[in-house]
């Protein structure tokens, strides 16, 4: 079924009509701008079949998550599990059983078996032959990969669910004896953990410190740019030193987009403006001003805090509370370290391997450019494999162009297909880790959303879309944008207060605010619409809600 442009700005192709009786919703988190044909039709449809093989392990209430792209724009759906009561209850007790054995050692699992697993299949795309390899034959690979996409999104959500469950279940545990208010105070004593994103930032800063000892360098780093994927800045005695610690800071965590799962965007590695850009933002920092001081104090509230709710807990219920805490602690470490490998590196070398055969193809005249490979679809990658042309690829790439350049100028919307019944019980993953469900205050002086991370702060807000856009954020600012992932967390360092659309308490957003101590307010819809930049606004961390103060923008 297709509804016509001109009964809807946004029309809708259902792939299989009975996808319009589900309720879906607008992936804002991980995608918020149209995505490539490439990953629509190759990495999409591996997570969906990757995560779905894990939900089944996991005996989850759901029969698996579909994925479904329209207009450029990913949204996700969860394929119900139509039982009797009793067998649904039979597969949640089931669901509990394998959660209470897998999640006891997820973190160990995650150190031991998976990542290096993950690492494997990393090093295998690295080391394909390419230069030795036909078009047909590195397109042969890439089709070869889509079995380590799916394998991929399976270990991700194996790692991912018995942490996140355990979360939600402590937190049940402890509202329905501590009342709601215990939620601020109880996901403190999950902070505190190192984790890749602080890795990352951790060694930025520190290269940042080296920099300002040399006040000709300092100079020359701060008015250096990019061109052609490398920095140029002027030249002084350590200007080779800096280039040579650049480089290793880009071998080791370079392996991200600023655009997540997004196999078509340039990484860090290829275009490392994003980088520069933070780097010259800490650099500017004082000293006094080491955003990670935080941490340790983020360890010694974190085992205070727990201390505390135990102690006001009923003697029969602090056993079952430290198991349950033991188990939801693993998931900031989880949560960061999964994606640091999967979600970032992963996608980044699937990229690498597809901008390989993009190279080939561009070097025979099938396409115009190697980054037109982002523009083909899965079974044209296929067709090339099995020795066939495809046809004519640039005239269809062209065209896919600009209807990606169409659709970014489409207002997607929240959700689509049929809204879920009123009587449907809430899933804490769509609610709290998507941040789905709440109803953006019609007052455009008062944004409404999830309370992610405690505190108020009052200061001037910079709507920052995409990190092109991150250089305008000076120290203190507050961030406004439609969601974050690892590529954005050196701007917590920046940033006085942070303010996304999308995500909920346990999303990345609220996690990495939480751990820099600043207040985070998310899922709020509408923010980067209702905000502008310099409007002087109060974001209430604790309440979930941001005030504007003055609606002029000031300039700066």
């Amino acid at each position: 079924m297709t509804i016509e442009a001109a009964e809807q700005p946004f029309p809708i192709t259902w792939e299989d009509p009975a996808d319009e009786q589900q309720p879906w919703f607008q992936d804002v988190m991980h995608c918020p701008l149209p995505i490539s044909p490439l990953n629509a039709t190759f990495y999409q449809r591996a997570f969906a079949e990757g995560a779905s093989r894990a939900i089944a392990r996991l005996s989850m209430p759901i029969v698996g998550l579909a994925v479904t792209v329209q207009n450029g724009y990913v949204y996700l759906s969860r394929i119900p599990f139509v039982a009797p009561p009793e067998a649904m209850e039979q597969r949640m007790a089931e669901m509990q059983r394998i959660t209470m054995e897998l999640c006891p050692t997820v973190l160990k699992d995650w150190r031991e078996t998976f990542e290096p697993d993950m690492l494997r299949r990393i090093d295998k795309i690295l080391s394909f032959d390419y230069g030795q390899a036909s078009a047909q034959e590195r397109a042969r690979f890439l089709v070869a990969l889509r079995d380590d996409a799916v394998d991929a999104w399976d270990i991700h959500m194996r790692v991912n669910v018995p942490v996140m469950s355990a979360v939600f279940g402590l937190e049940e545990m402890l509202t329905s004896v501590l009342g709601p208010e215990i939620l601020g105070e109880s996901r403190k004593a999950l902070q505190g953990y190192e984790n890749k994103s602080t890795e990352t930032g951790r060694a930025l800063w520190k290269l940042s410190r080296w920099v300002r000892e040399d006040a000709a360098l300092k100079s020359a780093v701060l008015g250096a740019r990019v061109r052609a994927g490398a920095v140029e800045m002027d030249q002084t005695p350590a200007t080779a030193e800096f280039q040579r610690r650049w480089h290793q800071f880009l071998e080791t965590y370079g392996w991200r987009s600023d655009m997540f799962l997004e196999i078509g965007h340039k990484t860090w590695r290829e275009e490392p403006s994003t980088p520069l850009i933070q780097l010259k933002g800490y650099i500017a920092a004082e000293d006094a001003d080491d955003p990670f001081a935080v941490f340790a104090r983020h360890a010694e509230e974190r085992d205070r805090v727990a201390q505390e709710i135990e102690a006001r807990l009923p003697e029969p219920a602090r056993p079952q509370f430290r198991g349950m805490l033991m188990m939801a602690q693993q998931f900031l470490p989880i949560s960061e370290d999964h994606n640091f490998t999967i979600d970032q590196k992963f996608t980044s070398m699937l990229r690498f391997a597809a901008l390989r055969l993009g190279q080939a193809l561009a070097a025979d005249g099938t396409l115009g450019d190697p980054e037109d490979v982002f523009y083909l679809v899965f079974d044209e990658i296929r067709e090339i494999a099995a020795g066939g042309k495809g046809g004519d690829l640039d005239a269809r790439v062209r065209q896919r162009r600009r209807e990606r350049a169409r659709q970014a100028t489409l207002q997607a919307p929240t959700m689509i297909g049929t809204p879920p019944s009123p009587d449907e019980p809430e899933d804490p993953l769509v609610t709290k880790f998507f941040g789905v469900g709440l109803v953006p205050s019609d007052d455009t002086n008062v944004i409404t959303g999830h309370a992610c991370s405690g505190g108020v702060v009052t200061g001037i807000a910079k709507v920052v879309p995409t990190l092109e856009d991150a250089g305008k954020l000076e120290a203190g600012e507050i961030l406004v944008c439609r969601m974050t992932m690892p590529a954005w967390t050196p701007l917590f360092g920046v940033a006085g207060a942070v303010v996304a659309d999308s995500g909920g308490p346990l999303s990345h957003c609220a996690i990495v605010a939480r751990e820099y101590g600043i207040p985070c307010v998310a899922g709020t819809v509408n923010g980067t619409a209702v905000l502008r930049d310099g409007m002087r606004i109060r974001v209430d961390g604790d309440a979930g809600i941001v005030t504007v103060l003055s609606d002029k923008p000031r300039r700066g």
